[in-house]
């Protein structure tokens, strides 16, 4: 059962005015919820403050005190699953958006064929030649274009935003504040080796202090020798390193 669907059913226990009944049903509902936040992966906080809130003292010798205490219960606990379900509905739509960002980075040699290098209509006024001329020469430029494919979807994203580090500044190439995301584009070069770009990607996530940071690497010069174990390297969780990093690797056969 969903929390929505909980807390109507909740709001209809208010209508019950015998103690006994209302006690027997507050009693099945309070159950249910329990149930319900566990299966709906609510954190262990909210499930303790909706658990606080559906507790009542017992008035043994007052029936209408019993019913009046068990109903300011009842609203508390509707209140508290109202503010968890806001929350819950915040983290998903935080992970939808976070999903969408992935695999706009997945599929981004897609959109870059499909722009500079398809077969152009011949009733268009662009052409081959001037497709071709726009090249990723450097990080600046999948900057650009990362940052042009994203700005429609996401109107408040920024480019070079000034992140402190508790020591000294850093600019994000990308930030999303919204959801505390960097993306930091990078680009490699003939005269870097691998080792030269993990060092700079080691120091890079390091000193980021977002929230999730995914690294969007360029590789034309085809530096990475295994980008799948080089994903895997970097990769970290939240619930155990403190933030989110992940890796998107663009090689020049992709491109």
């Amino acid at each position: 059962m969903e929390i929505d669907t909980l807390i109507l059913e909740g709001k209809g226990l208010e209508e019950i005015s015998d103690k006994q009944g209302l006690q027997y049903r507050y009693k099945l509902w309070c159950g249910k919820v329990r149930i319900c936040m566990e299966e709906t992966g609510l954190s262990e906080k909210e499930q303790k403050k909706v658990g606080v809130k559906m507790h009542y003292v017992d008035n043994g010798y007052s029936e209408d005190d019993a019913v009046i205490a068990i109903k300011r219960s009842l609203g508390d606990t509707i209140q508290a699953l109202e503010e968890s379900l806001l929350i819950s509905e915040d983290k998903m739509d935080r992970q939808r958006e976070l999903l969408l960002i992935e695999k706009i980075l997945e599929n981004f040699y897609m959109y870059h064929r499909a722009m500079y290098h398809d077969p152009v209509n011949r009733r268009g006024t662009l052409t081959p030649d001037a497709l071709n001329a726009i090249q990723i020469g450097n990080e600046y430029d999948l900057q650009r274009m990362l940052y042009a494919i994203l700005l429609p979807i996401f109107p408040t994203i920024r480019q070079e935003v000034y992140h402190d580090n508790g020591y000294g500044g850093m600019r994000a190439d990308i930030y999303l504040d919204l959801y505390d995301l960097i993306i930091e584009t990078k680009c490699t070069r003939e005269s870097m080796s691998e080792k030269q770009l993990i060092e700079e990607m080691g120091a890079d996530s390091f000193h980021y202090r977002a929230d999730t940071v995914y690294f969007f690497i360029c590789d034309k010069n085809r530096v990475i020798k295994n980008p799948e174990a080089f994903k895997k390297a970097f990769a970290r969780e939240k619930k155990k390193d403190g933030k989110t990093v992940k890796v998107f690797v663009l090689q020049a056969k992709d491109l």
